[in-house]
């Protein structure tokens, strides 16, 4: 379908009679569109690819949470009848669940993924908190839990991932923006080794392009390589100082 789309194919279709509307129109719109086309396809990467993105996307070393087990789209984490103290102010007795938007599990470990697309809402601490409880009391508690926002985080992100760990002293928190999903995922630090991992990149890539999240400059080492290795006698004397 992706494809489809980026190819102008997809036909258009009729929602909540809002009029007929294009599938680029529809897929730019919908957030779980974005979550779906791209975490997707990261669930077909190798292990070592795996393991290379999230490590260069989290800045931490991954291969300690071991192989990778299953990726899960928006499973719902029923809460406990009796709700903590400490986390009452956000989650009260009416709440019955929280929703990830993915949630991938390791040998090790868990990483829950809260997404948010460039035209869509900000993160919030309180759907942050809701969801990190949530499954820390389902049975799926069982490793050690790993938390990643991506996509349109709040200024004071930091602190409120500080404030967050005082609650949940036992979890690991990151967050990014989707420029630096594309440029990490498009400028690794080791190429792609497989095909079939060149494939899945291209695709997450054609899905950021959907979104509006364009190719970034390329890194200022690649480009000061070059002039090192280029022969400017010729031409552009302006950058010799010259008329």
């Amino acid at each position: 379908m992706l494809h489809a789309i980026l190819n102008g194919k997809a036909r258009r279709v009729n929602l909540n009679n809002e009029g007929s509307q294009s599938w680029r129109t529809v897929f730019q719109h919908y957030e779980d569109l974005l979550t779906a086309a791209f975490w997707g396809r990261i669930s077909y990467l190798s292990d070592a690819s795996m393991r290379s993105l999230l490590s260069a996307l989290l800045v931490t070393d991954t291969a300690q949470w071991g192989k990778f087990d299953s990726l899960v789209f928006w499973p719902k984490y029923s809460f406990p009848e009796v709700i903590d103290d400490g986390v009452r102010h956000w989650v009260n007795e009416k709440d019955e669940f929280a929703e990830p938007d993915v949630v991938l599990t390791f040998e090790h470990a868990t990483l829950i993924v809260e997404v948010k697309p460039p035209q869509g809402g900000q993160q919030y601490q309180q759907q942050w908190c809701k969801e990190i409880y949530a499954w820390k009391n389902s049975e799926d508690a069982q490793h050690a839990l790993h938390f990643l926002a991506v996509g349109n985080l709040p200024n004071r992100a930091a602190s409120l991932f500080a404030e967050l760990a005082d609650l949940f002293d036992d979890v690991a928190f990151y967050g990014v923006e989707w420029r630096d999903v594309r440029a990490k995922m498009e400028h690794p630090t080791n190429d792609w080794s497989t095909e079939q991992d060149q494939r899945v990149i291209a695709d997450c890539l054609n899905a950021l392009d959907l979104y509006g999240i364009r190719a970034p400059l390329r890194p200022w080492p690649l480009f000061t390589t070059f002039l090192d290795n280029a022969d400017l006698s010729a031409g552009f004397s302006f950058l010799q100082g010259k008329q």
